[in-house]
């Protein structure tokens, strides 16, 4: 008896576990938006305004976009990479540190294609995110079957964006767009019940701080992208 008990109460304190686990990654990811969001309408205010964003821009330099470029890649490789040694701060840091880069790219968008357009974006983007996440997260499917087939669109999807910048019929295309947006919502249910996996797999370990600033990570980059390409469909249809 005290066998089963002891069994149940490993269970629970496994389960409690998870839920604060989850909250966490969610916490982490909402301050990473957050961050986004507030350095982007900053940064369109000092656009609007004649500022440092306003000049460069003008000037029609493209360096701060390049450098923004080569700092996003090199933050979310080194953070994939050391996720397992460097400390949470540091993990948190980094992650945060992307998110606020992010944001300084994103400080263009209203002027592409309207605040207003921008913020319905945004509440299209939550609605399938959390949707989808909802999914992964209370599915009993393996989704861990479909990862070959989503990298396999991942890529495809990759190359035909590649290729649609030096061909101006495939840019116009809205194909691409619908395309994304239903292949990172079917990554994020993935990614979402792999963020589970993780914290099963890594339960007690002292590292699991780590682990849900990657889960984090991974779900904050899903939302983001579910969020350009629901743009790219709205200011299209606003255009037409």
């Amino acid at each position: 008896m005290n066998q089963f008990r002891n069994q149940a109460n490993v269970y629970m304190d496994v389960d409690e576990g998870l839920k604060a686990y989850i909250n966490g990654v969610y916490a982490k990811m909402g301050v990473g938006l957050a961050i986004t969001a507030l350095t982007a309408y900053f940064g369109y205010q000092n656009i609007i305004s004649g500022g440092f964003m306003y000049k460069l821009l003008a000037s029609g330099s493209s360096l701060v976009t390049l450098v923004a470029f080569f700092i996003q890649i090199g933050l979310v490789v080194n953070l994939s990479r050391e996720i397992t040694v460097m400390s949470p701060s540091r993990a948190k840091g980094m992650f945060y540190a992307y998110s606020f880069v992010t944001g300084v790219t994103f400080s263009i968008l209203p002027l592409q294609f309207g605040a207003g357009t921008v913020f319905d974006a945004f509440l299209y983007a939550a609605v399938m995110f959390g949707a989808c996440a909802v999914i992964g997260y209370t599915t009993n499917r393996d989704l861990s079957k479909l990862s070959g087939i989503l990298m396999g669109g991942l890529v495809a999807l990759i190359i035909a964006s590649l290729v649609s910048m030096f061909v101006p019929s495939l840019r116009a295309n809205l194909g691409i767009a619908y395309i994304g947006v239903i292949l990172f919502c079917a990554i994020t249910a993935w990614d979402m019940q792999r963020i589970k996996q993780m914290y099963y797999q890594s339960y007690n370990y002292e590292g699991s701080e780590n682990l849900a600033v990657l889960g984090a990570l991974s779900l904050y980059l899903d939302f983001i992208n579910i969020f350009l390409y629901v743009l790219r469909i709205l200011g299209a249809s606003n255009r037409d």
